[in-house]
């Protein structure tokens, strides 16, 4: 088996971005059997999934597990959908670009929303096993993030490609909260998580875990 990891450059004028410090560093690893190859994609409309799809395209892979930094969250969103909608005026991407209420493809024809195709209930339920803040997201925002997994899953949905693809958006890092309230995990447990990811892809079989009553991984109330 084979699995890509991306992660993001640094955007909204913060120096660096944890998604990217973390999988770089599962770059060239075997994991529970897989080959693990990480790339870097920028923060910018349509070329983050422009550069995924040429990586797809270069070298085949049985697994796509997108990263990306959701400042302030406290624990780790295993995005479980993705729609076609760009809506982030406030903030541009790294090009300077800001989408208000438009196709983030830019393609009127294609479905509105996607269902990510990894077993991401299972892989959030692994994390909280292993002491990692972890929640099944299905609001991945209306930035960047949202829009490359769509186009991910666009990409393989088009071309016919059996790509278990989701994307782990994670908290900050202690380094770029100081003196501030927002919450934060430290890198090493934002590699571990993509690495228990990685474990989850490569072994799980059959139908992904039950749903709960409310979309997170941990236990439903009663």
């Amino acid at each position: 088996m084979r699995i890509l990891l991306t992660g993001f450059d640094p955007f909204a004028g913060r120096s660096v971005n944890p998604s990217w410090e973390a999988v770089r560093q599962l770059d060239g690893e075997v994991i529970a059997g897989a080959w693990v190859h990480a790339i870097k994609v920028p923060v910018v409309w349509r070329e983050s999934v422009a550069a995924i799809a040429a990586a797809l395209d270069r070298e085949p892979v049985d697994a796509l597990l997108i990263g990306g930094l959701a400042y302030g969250r406290p624990s780790i969103s295993v995005e479980a959908l993705a729609h076609a909608i760009g809506d982030s005026p406030w903030v541009a991407d790294n090009a300077g670009l800001a989408l208000s209420n438009e196709r983030s493809d830019g393609d009127l024809g294609g479905p509105d929303a996607l269902l990510a195709t990894a077993p991401v209930r299972a892989i959030a339920a692994a994390l909280n096993t292993a002491g990692i803040p972890a929640v099944v997201s299905w609001d991945g925002g209306a930035y960047v993030s949202n829009a490359t997994l769509y186009g991910a899953l666009r990409h393989a949905r088009d071309r016919g490609l059996a790509l278990l693809t989701t994307y782990l958006h994670v908290p900050a890092i202690p380094e770029m909260t100081t003196g501030t309230a927002a919450p934060s995990l430290p890198l090493a447990t934002i590699t571990q998580a993509f690495r228990i990811a990685c474990e989850v892809v490569a072994t799980h079989a059959g139908p992904d875990a039950p749903s709960r009553r409310w979309p997170t991984a941990m236990t439903a109330l009663p």
